[in-house]
């Protein structure tokens, strides 16, 4: 996870992008840290509605839940749809954005642009899963979207939203990948600050000083006490923070860390009322794909456990490709499909230990 990580880097403010279509001839920047933990906390949210579906049931709460949740068409015909979710492996698109509308319509919504991109594997056992992300900026061919208003072409991954939505990023990653999706879900981080207020608040340590440039916060180096607000601040901050909009993200990802460990506490979960807000407030943050029946996912993934948790990020080659939609990441084709190979035949424990995650820790444990 990022706050296991490097911390983030000096910010030096970024070289204009060469010339178009023309690989920078400098030496390449080291590549960022992953998201590591912003990955894996999404989809800790997801599963906090699906994967403990029987806790919710045993308040008498799934319908309820269930019927909080938005759904569009976001895979169509891609969808690899199953008669239940009873036999893995199962493979999952997940997106997120921090300045998406909260409703349905964000899955049509032209102009905006998916913060976070990944695809979540569950094995074969569905005990194990294994979170890959896509880093927003990787140049990659976008196809035609369906309504014949985009005819496709290279571009960085996340205008896939901006050219087709949801659906078009679907296809562009399935495409990518060779991988076959069970579901999608959209989901908003705008909810963050809403869930830091019914856990009570949350503390955050960080390896610097910084303050905030639209209140009179300021937070030191060390623990800091966040409330909503200040969370909802916090997060906002990046020109007072070590390296920029990448210290921003890990800023982000401190809380929502924070946010998942409290959500587990026995204080929460022994609180039918908290849980019950709790639940709502992820409920009514997602958005499922059509072909998702969210009751069947529960009972499915009642064995998943954060403890078999594992992320890995797309192997790249440089995050300084110069383009014409600017500086993007250059993924790596040969790697590349080695880990999308292991998507596909259910072999992510061995890829893993061939190819640890970079800074992970040990264990390439997400938590």
């Amino acid at each position: 996870m990022a706050v296991g990580l490097k911390e983030a880097r000096s910010g030096t403010p970024a070289e204009p992008p060469g010339p178009a279509s023309v690989r920078s001839t400098t030496a390449p920047r080291a590549p960022k840290a992953p998201p590591w933990a912003k990955a894996c906390i999404v989809f800790g949210m997801v599963l906090v509605i699906l994967a403990s579906g029987t806790l919710a049931a045993g308040y008498g709460l799934t319908s309820r839940y269930n019927s909080k949740v938005k759904r569009v068409d976001i895979l169509g015909d891609l969808s690899d749809k199953k008669s239940s979710y009873t036999e893995g492996p199962l493979n999952f698109l997940i997106l997120g954005s921090d300045n998406r509308v909260t409703d349905a319509s964000f899955a049509k919504t032209d102009g905006l642009r998916s913060d976070t991109i990944m695809i979540a594997h569950v094995d074969k056992t569905l005990s194990k899963t294994y979170i890959v992300s896509v880093p927003r900026d990787s140049y990659v061919d976008i196809p035609a979207s369906d309504d014949g208003k985009y005819l496709g072409g290279k571009d960085k991954i996340n205008a896939a939203f901006v050219h087709g939505g949801a659906a078009l990023t679907a296809k562009t990653v399935q495409q990518l990948t060779g991988v076959e999706f069970n579901g999608a879900f959209l989901l908003d981080f705008n909810s963050v600050r809403k869930l830091v207020g019914i856990v009570g608040g949350v503390t955050v340590c960080i390896p610097f000083s910084m303050s905030s440039i639209h209140t009179e916060r300021k937070w030191k180096k060390g623990c800091n006490y966040l409330t909503a607000d200040g969370a909802q601040d916090f997060m906002r901050q990046r020109k007072t923070v070590p390296g920029g909009d990448f210290g921003r993200m890990q800023n982000q990802q401190r809380v929502l860390l924070a946010v998942a460990k409290k959500m587990t506490t026995k204080g929460v979960f022994a609180n039918p009322q908290k849980l019950d807000k709790l639940l709502s407030t992820v409920a009514e943050s997602v958005t499922v794909d059509e072909s998702v029946d969210l009751p069947d996912l529960a009972l499915g993934l009642k064995n998943l456990r954060p403890n078999n948790l594992r992320c890995t990020t797309l192997p790249f080659t440089t995050d300084d490709l110069q383009t014409p939609a600017g500086s993007s990441v250059e993924l790596d084709p040969v790697k590349g499909e080695q880990l999308y190979a292991a998507l596909r035949d259910d072999t992510m424990d061995a890829y893993l230990a061939a190819n640890p995650p970079a800074d992970a820790g040990q264990s390439g444990a997400c938590s």
